[in-house]
């Protein structure tokens, strides 16, 4: 008896529940348009319904106003040139190398600049009647050796021809370079000047 009458308050429950939420919708103002989307929903999305949504959201992606991004500077990271001078000029008809006065230059490479810094020379040579070959390189004072990969030349040139060697390996620490030149065959050479090229 006392199931049955609980059943009984149960449904009558319900069913006032269920009439006074249906009032309470029909008092909602929902727009039309979403009425007959609500009307209108299938399980699934057909071709027309996909057409709708992808132009939908090309409309929203037209509207969205791309945030510039600023252009990376590399100001930071640009890479310096330094030159120092070997200034002097000389001439020599010797087979063997030579020193040249005033082109001694003293410096550390790895604490003055930058332990990565490229190392490069010029220098500007000739032979006399354009007949020969002149060599220059430079030379490691402080440890007595030519500088490896230093040496530069020039072959018949009667006027100067300013030449550029490749990147050098210098050893460590503060040493002293010069400037040494040298005939092929005892003509007459001549060294105008020549620069090293550090960049850091």
């Amino acid at each position: 008896m006392h199931k049955l009458f609980l059943s009984v308050i149960l449904i009558a429950i319900f069913v006032s529940g269920f009439y006074l939420s249906r009032d309470f919708l029909k008092k909602i103002n929902v727009p039309a348009s979403v009425k007959e989307i609500i009307t209108n929903t299938k399980e699934t999305c057909g071709e027309e319904c996909k057409k709708l949504i992808k132009d939908e959201v090309t409309k929203a992606l037209a509207k969205i106003t791309p945030v510039p991004t600023a252009k990376a500077t590399n100001s930071s990271n640009a890479r310096q040139t330094f030159y120092i001078p070997l200034d002097g000029a000389f001439t020599t008809t010797s087979t063997s190398w030579t020193d040249l006065p005033g082109t001694d230059v003293t410096f550390d490479l790895g604490k003055d600049y930058e332990s990565d810094s490229k190392v490069a020379w010029e220098a500007s040579l000739k032979v006399a009647h354009g007949n020969g070959q002149a060599f220059a390189r430079l030379y490691d004072v402080t440890h007595g050796i030519g500088v490896s990969e230093s040496e530069i030349s020039t072959t018949n040139n009667v006027d100067y021809k300013n030449i550029s060697s490749e990147n050098l390996s210098l050893w460590a620490g503060r040493n002293t370079y010069r400037v040494q030149i040298k005939s092929l065959n005892s003509f007459e050479v001549s060294y105008t000047g020549g620069k090293i090229r550090i960049s850091y």
